[in-house]
């Protein structure tokens, strides 16, 4: 699995980890994923093609 699909993975899994939380969730914790989605999806967009075939 190269680093793009691992971060697409990430990214979706988070994602879903966010949609599916309960309103039992602490702001705090929705704000702490919210931001590692952000953060991942920045990696994501900003993969050039040389590091898309590294395996990290």
């Amino acid at each position: 699995m190269n680093r793009r699909e691992r971060l697409e993975l990430e990214v979706s899994n988070i994602q879903e980890k966010i949609d599916k939380a309960s309103k039992d969730v602490p702001s705090h914790i929705l704000n702490s994923w919210k931001k590692d989605l952000v953060s991942l999806e920045f990696e994501l967009n900003n993969l050039v093609d040389g590091e898309e075939d590294n395996n990290y």
